[in-house]
């Protein structure tokens, strides 16, 4: 078995302003039980966190800027760690994964390389 982070990109700023506490808390709702599922079956090695979409980029050269909203649909917004067999299998598991209810979301799935 492999761990894999799903690292979520995209989706709406504003989401959060947007929603009534009802949604949020169904969208929650929604999030809990794909996270429930993938403990049962021992796939599910952090649930993560999701990220504010404000932030700063550093550069090597030490240069400092604010990340732009028209990077939105590439910035990182959240990410959940999974274990799998293979990288379709943690692909599959993203493919079930409740972030696609939010708009212009894609999932990448990367191997976890561990140091033994």
């Amino acid at each position: 078995m492999n761990d894999y982070m799903l690292i979520y990109q995209g989706g709406d700023p504003e989401w959060m302003t947007n929603r009534t506490e009802a949604e949020q808390a169904a969208t929650m709702e929604k999030w809990g039980a794909w996270m429930g599922n993938l403990q049962q079956n021992e796939q599910l090695v952090s649930g993560g966190s999701p990220l504010v979409y404000g932030g700063k980029r550093l550069a090597g050269d030490g240069v400092v800027t604010d990340i732009a909203a028209a990077e939105f649909k590439e910035l990182v917004s959240g990410y959940s760690i999974v274990r799998a067999v293979s990288i379709d299998e943690a692909i599959k598991i993203a493919e079930s994964c409740p972030i696609y209810d939010y708009p212009a979301t894609t999932t990448e799935v990367r191997e976890v390389v561990v140091f033994e």
